[in-house]
């Protein structure tokens, strides 16, 4: 889709939860809303995710304020 990877992170949580109407529940880590965030594992850029598919880069889920 030729996005930057800071686009396509973007694409996936702030504008994904606005897409589905819940941007005031979700997309973003701000104080009131559900935290539903994945913990990766030591990564030297952000740059470097792309380049990455196929590795399990995920360290810890956290679903609804949770570790899973």
């Amino acid at each position: 889709m030729k996005l930057l990877p800071e686009e396509a992170i973007n694409a996936v949580t702030v504008n994904g939860a606005f897409a589905m109407e819940l941007q005031h529940e979700l997309g973003s880590i701000t104080k009131g809303k559900k935290a539903n965030l994945i913990i990766t594992k030591p990564i030297n850029s952000i740059n470097n995710i792309p380049y990455s598919f196929g590795s399990n880069l995920i360290d810890q889920v956290i679903i609804n304020g949770y570790l899973q």
